[in-house]
């Protein structure tokens, strides 16, 4: 799913399983789900790494739902059967979030405004709390608590925002976090206790409650507790391997609008597609999330697919709502910083370096090993309708092809007549980066920058402590469904900061017309550019793979999940 993705998600904060005529549960029928990723948390809004949230935004879509969801066009969609969010001013934006009523977690408690409570506090995190959310820095931080009723929360912005529909998932239940923290408080009071810890407000409480928030769903941590994973969702966890598997079954009081079909599915981690793919043939493995590695490319994946005698399996290939990008740290310590030279601004430093960018070669050459969209834009994807007009007016056209020349004038104007050094970050285990980084090295020097090679295959570390200069990788387009533009300035890898853009997004947060928001989008777009936010560089594709034993399998609109559509599946017990 995802990223919320980031996406983030950023995100990614909503579930992507479309909606369907429901079906009812078929007794027997098990489906295993390879994932090639990590698990360092089971709370979705807490997972550390790309590829430890992706784990949990999978477990998140049958476990968890939200105000909205995505359908298959990727369009995001109301689920009134979860609840509904309603504006009740614009000036000030007052947004009220209410659960519908009936809605129970898997241990039979309501999901009422004590869970609304908690999501809100995880991403507002109050001053000396530290909850460690993905969505910290999101429009919430804008907003204050106006009433609190028995389902509902009101919240009241200080300025308009843009994320206030996907703002408030809830994936983990307060009275279980509570009874965690707070000394196992019975349910009634535990939920009393959040709601009255963050009215107070009372650190000491809202500290306690932030370490449940982490702690609690860590099963490498002594303090993991599978009490706290209930569920509001299809499916409730029934067991927990850790690094290796999480176990689920369908909810047989779930009242929701995702009726499962599947009676158990189990989420199971592999290093790698190649021993996913082995897994399958052998038929112990349904369908995979596939992900490339050093070894393996996607093309090589969907080759051997074809050649297995043992299983009938089919593949589906999917543009995501990622491109891979080169963009800056734009924090102090950064040789692109305002700081850097007082005689050439900052913009024009990072200008130089994305003259270097071969970009040409680099598509060429990973459209050698699976084939991929050359995009030119951070907002829109190729087959967005909005992306010609985007890249007909955002300055991309500089940077199409390389220009050592000029980047090497800009350093003589900034009295830099050495090899500049430029630290890059990227992740060692994704093949795209280690190419892309080859194919930018090939050209950097004669451009007078010296590349320093911080790779690792964990390095979100150095991106959160903002010790490179440049980061090469997947980033979350800004104009696909279910993104959020304002996510830009509050991206903890760039820092990324612009008044400009900072405007732009408050009319974007005002507008509520498509044609308005997309020519905002446009400006934002054409802005990222000329402040020299970085290069984009090509779509990054998705690959699922699934058996045909699946009658009816319908793949994600982005193709980054192997769960999405879990109720509009068509299988058999065994």
């Amino acid at each position: 799913m995802k990223r919320f993705l980031a996406a983030l998600i950023a995100l990614s904060t909503i579930a992507l399983t479309g909606c369907s005529a429901t079906l009812g549960t078929v007794p027997g029928t098990v489906v295993n789900v390879a994932e090639t990723a990590t698990m360092d948390s089971l709370n979705p809004d807490v997972a550390t790494t790309a590829s430890a949230e992706h784990f949990a935004d999978e477990l998140a879509n049958l476990t968890s739902e939200g105000f909205y969801y995505l359908d298959e066009s990727g369009a995001l969609v109301p689920n009134e059967l979860f609840g509904t969010v309603t504006v009740d001013s614009q000036n000030p934006l007052t947004v009220t979030y209410e659960i519908a009523k009936g809605r129970k977690w898997s241990d039979g408690q309501p999901v009422d405004s004590a869970d609304l409570a908690l999501s809100f506090a995880a991403a507002k995190a109050p001053e000396g709390t530290n909850f460690r959310s993905r969505r910290a820095g999101n429009g919430l931080k804008y907003a204050t608590v106006k009433s609190i009723g028995l389902r509902s929360l009101t919240l009241e912005f200080s300025q308009p925002v843009s994320d206030w529909r996907t703002a408030m998932p809830v994936y983990v239940a307060a009275h279980t976090v509570a009874a965690d923290a707070l000394d196992g408080l019975v349910a009634s009071s535990g939920k009393s206790a959040v709601i009255e810890a963050l009215q107070a407000p009372d650190g000491a409480r809202l500290a306690k409650l932030a370490a449940s928030y982490q702690d609690a769903f860590d099963p490498a941590n002594a303090k993991f507790s599978f009490d706290a994973l209930v569920s509001n969702g299809a499916y409730a966890v029934t067991g927990v391997v850790k690094g290796v598997s999480v176990a689920l079954k369908a909810r047989a009081q779930y009242k929701g609008a995702f009726t499962p079909v599947t009676e158990v599915i189990n989420l199971r981690l592999y290093s790698d597609s190649m021993a996913a793919l082995a897994a399958m043939n052998t038929e112990n493995i349904d369908i995979i999330g596939a992900t490339e590695s050093g070894l393996v490319k996607f093309a090589d994946l969907v080759g051997m697919v074809a050649s297995l005698s043992s299983i009938q399996a089919t593949t589906a290939l999917r543009n995501g709502r990622t491109a891979d990008m080169m963009v800056f740290n734009f924090r102090d310590t950064s040789v692109f910083s305002e700081k850097a030279t007082d005689k050439v601004s900052a913009a024009d430093l990072r200008k130089a370096f994305m003259l270097t960018v071969p970009k040409a070669l680099i598509v060429q050459e990973a459209s050698a090993a699976t084939q991929v969209s050359s995009t030119d834009s951070f907002i829109y994807p190729s087959n967005s309708v909005h992306y010609s007009a985007a890249v007909g007016s955002n300055g991309s056209e500089l940077y199409l092809l390389q220009d050592a020349e000029k980047a090497r004038e800009t350093l003589k104007s900034a009295g830099i007549n050495r090899l500049l050094d430029v630290r890059v970050v990227y992740d060692s285990a994704n093949p795209r980066s280690v190419a892309q980084f080859k194919a930018l090295g090939s050209r950097a020097a004669s451009a007078g920058f010296n590349l320093i090679d911080l790779s690792s295959d964990a390095p979100t570390r150095a991106l959160l402590r903002g010790e490179f200069d440049v980061y090469i990788g997947p980033r979350d387009l800004l104009g696909v469904p279910g993104a959020e533009p304002s996510s830009l300035l509050a991206d903890k890898v760039t820092k990324y900061s612009d008044a400009k853009v900072a405007k732009l997004l408050l009319d974007y947060a005002n507008s509520s017309k498509e044609l308005s928001q997309a020519a905002i989008l446009r400006k934002i777009d054409a802005q990222l550019f000329e402040s020299g936010y970085g290069i984009p560089l090509y779509q990054v594709p998705n690959l699922i793979i699934h058996l045909t034993k699946f009658g009816k399998l319908t793949v994600s609109p982005f193709g980054d999940s192997a769960t999405w559509g879990f109720n509009s599946w068509s299988v058999s017990a065994k």
